[in-house]
């Protein structure tokens, strides 16, 4: 198959990239960041912007296969892909979010895909809905351009996303906390969420590409088995040999004392679960084990990754301040 991704220049458009070519594809990547190290020689790389639709159109003038659009965060992006790959595509998937689900008035955890054609937005979203907005803004042009042109659209729904070169080092920070040795502050570690793997996103991918009858659907994707931040921590500390000193203040006392809750990328206000029986039962998803690549994306970063640490580190000596006062207190 002749497959192009737009964005496929880092984290799991890399994987998804790869994974893809190992397969007997041929495969391009379209990215203002390209050309890029890490990718193999036989992977054709574009250089373009995905907001200019010159660029985009550049692209249409060969037909493809498949089309994976993981950069696309607006209703504007989507009809700029419809227009330029409309016909021109057999397959199209958008790599959405798990983020449209907070948008819905009365929503709730474990979240179906349904709920967004059942469920209305919520009055006055702020503007830390953006990203979530953005992406259901684009969902709602894929899929009327699939009921109304025909437009071979799919929708994927992907939690956070955790793996070797994860620009966003969210899982890292709290890896850096525990080999330091510090105590580390969690809240809302009770909730139960889901994550996937950079790699199982990259399979997933794959799999919808060998389906049949997707066209027009969405899908929730993500481990088979959820988990809380507490259970997230507590193997990461026995898959590093390492004692967790947790903590856990109430989220008034933290507030008052000035914590940074950026500190605690994965902590949660409630079950964050998605639904993710459709994958199951529709196209025979299995994740792989959360110790098994847990291990592998802990040992990448301990011994391989050499980029920054997370801003979220920066002020870790206050956070131990800060710890030494809740643990005096107690």
């Amino acid at each position: 198959m002749r497959i192009l991704i737009l964005g496929g220049t880092r984290f799991f458009g890399m994987e998804t990239a790869i994974r893809l070519l190992a397969a007997g594809n041929e495969v391009t990547v379209f990215s203002r960041r390209a050309p890029v190290d890490g990718l193999p020689l036989d992977i054709r790389q574009a250089r373009g912007e995905r907001t200019v639709e010159m660029d985009l159109t550049r692209m249409a003038t060969e037909p493809w296969d498949v089309i994976i659009d993981n950069i696309c965060y607006t209703a504007e992006d989507a009809q700029k892909a419809i227009r330029v790959f409309n016909g021109r595509t057999g397959l199209y998937i958008f790599t959405s979010s798990a983020s449209v689900y907070p948008l819905l008035e009365g929503a709730t955890s474990p979240f179906r895909e349904s709920q967004t054609k059942l469920l209305h937005l919520k009055p006055e979203l702020k503007e830390k809905y953006a990203y979530g907005l953005g992406k259901y803004g684009a969902e709602n042009e894929f899929l009327a351009a699939f009921a109304e042109k025909s437009f071979p659209a799919v929708i994927v729904r992907p939690p956070v996303v955790i793996g070797p070169n994860d620009n966003t080092l969210r899982a890292y920070s709290y890896w850096l906390r525990l080999a330091d040795g510090g105590p580390l502050f969690l809240t809302g570690s009770s909730f139960r969420n889901r994550f996937i793997f950079s790699r199982d996103l990259a399979r997933f991918f794959e799999l919808l590409i060998q389906a049949e009858d997707v066209c027009g659907q969405a899908y929730n994707i993500g481990d088979s088995q959820p988990m809380t931040l507490d259970d997230f921590v507590k193997l990461s500390s026995r898959i590093m040999h390492h004692d967790a000193k947790l903590l856990y203040p109430e989220y008034s006392w933290l507030k008052e004392n000035g914590f940074n809750f950026e500190a605690t990328p994965f902590s949660m206000g409630g079950d964050f679960v998605l639904d993710i029986a459709k994958a199951e039962n529709g196209l025979g998803w299995t994740s792989t084990p959360a110790a098994a690549w847990m291990e592998e994306t802990i040992n990448w970063y301990l011994f391989k990754y050499t980029g920054p640490t997370p801003p979220n580190y920066s002020a870790r000596k206050s956070e131990l301040e800060l710890a030494q006062k809740w643990i005096l207190k107690k």
